[in-house]
């Protein structure tokens, strides 16, 4: 009898243990995946800002336009297409003109994705524009911005389960200075 007790006893804390070690195997995988996709947010927006100082193309429309083509292609695993409920990715050239009362303002934005989300920078073509103060550039000089907001979804169904979640947006937005 003594030894049903214990076999019982041992099973119930094996279960115990497994169920512990079972929402800490998906919290872990929960927590890796936001790391990386945090992170591929992080170099996604370098090379989109990059890319629109630095790309090819006739106009900085064009230029833009071609860089935010391949910042959605270069996306992969995460969705930041056109139709993406999930993702909002936002190119925007702010040039600094002196003569006007602001000093920045946005000569020209691109959005891509469905994803509610407001540029930082500024609300749209002519609008003043918001940049650090560790910002420079010279009179009639652009500096490119990129932002993106992506929806994490987590793998595992433990946010579900417990209603606990680690964050529901991302965000991250880099500078780079053109000419």
């Amino acid at each position: 009898m003594a030894g049903r007790s214990r076999s019982g006893q041992a099973t119930m804390e094996l279960s115990f243990m497994l169920v512990i070690l079972v929402v800490l195997a998906y919290g872990l995988m929960d927590f890796c995946v936001a790391i990386y996709e945090k992170q591929l947010i992080v170099n996604l927006t370098r090379e989109g800002a990059n890319l629109s100082a630095r790309g090819t193309g006739d106009g900085v429309a064009e230029i833009m336009t071609n860089a935010l083509q391949a910042i959605m292609q270069e996306a992969t695993p995460l969705n930041l297409s056109t139709d993406s409920p999930s993702g909002l990715l936002i190119l925007t050239a702010v040039t600094n003109n002196n003569n006007r009362a602001s000093g920045f303002y946005i000569s020209h934005q691109l959005r891509s994705g469905l994803l509610s989300g407001a540029s930082k920078v500024g609300p749209g073509v002519g609008a003043a524009a918001t940049l650090p103060a560790s910002i420079v550039a010279q009179s009639g000089h652009s500096v490119y911005v990129a932002e993106i907001y992506y929806k994490f979804n987590g793998p595992a169904p433990l946010q579900k389960l417990i209603h606990v979640n680690l964050t529901n947006k991302f965000y991250d937005v880099a500078y780079f200075p053109g000419t």
